[in-house]
């Protein structure tokens, strides 16, 4: 909660919220042979940066601060894996402000769609009276991380949109 807490603040995260994935140990394919990928999602991030939780990097853009936010995430997974830096061939890092970019449904990098209170959740995801996938036009549906059960179950809205309309 205090990493939320910062970031609802403004501020960088001094111990952000990590997950961490390696998506080649299920598909070796998305690496040369021999190589892996690590993929880490960092969670709880201010869109616009208004300071530092930890003190050390000064508020300015995404664009500029991004590098050394990736390096204080590299040294929070050093504690678990050292030596990991010295592996690393070639990363990409990417900002709220980039995913935004990239998709502009992520309005300031927020990756989940929007809140999960109460009145975002069961009946009233995305809005009252469409939370069971259906839209004003017929046969349109809409599916993904504004529906429910919102973000962070990948494909669940989906999956359970196709049983609704396989059972017709």
């Amino acid at each position: 909660s205090r990493t939320y807490q910062h970031a609802m603040a403004g501020m960088l995260p001094d111990e952000p919220v990590l997950v961490v994935g390696q998506p080649t140990a299920i598909d070796p394919s998305r690496a040369p042979q021999g190589k892996h990928v690590l993929w880490v999602q960092v969670r709880m991030l201010p869109a616009e940066i208004l300071g530092d939780a930890a003190g050390k990097i000064a508020p300015d853009h995404w664009d500029k601060v991004k590098e050394a936010y990736a390096e204080r995430v590299l040294d929070i997974i050093e504690t678990y894996a050292p030596g990991l830096r010295n592996q690393i061939l070639g990363r990409a890092v990417f900002s709220p402000i980039d995913l935004e970019r990239e998709n502009p449904n992520l309005v300031g990098g927020d990756q989940v769609c929007g809140s999960h209170h109460l009145a975002q959740n069961f009946l009233f995801r995305p809005a009252r009276g469409y939370a069971g996938w259906n839209t004003p036009v017929a046969n349109l549906h809409l599916t993904g991380a504004a529906t429910w059960p919102g973000a962070g179950t990948g494909a669940a809205s989906g999956f359970m949109l196709a049983q609704q309309l396989g059972g017709r």
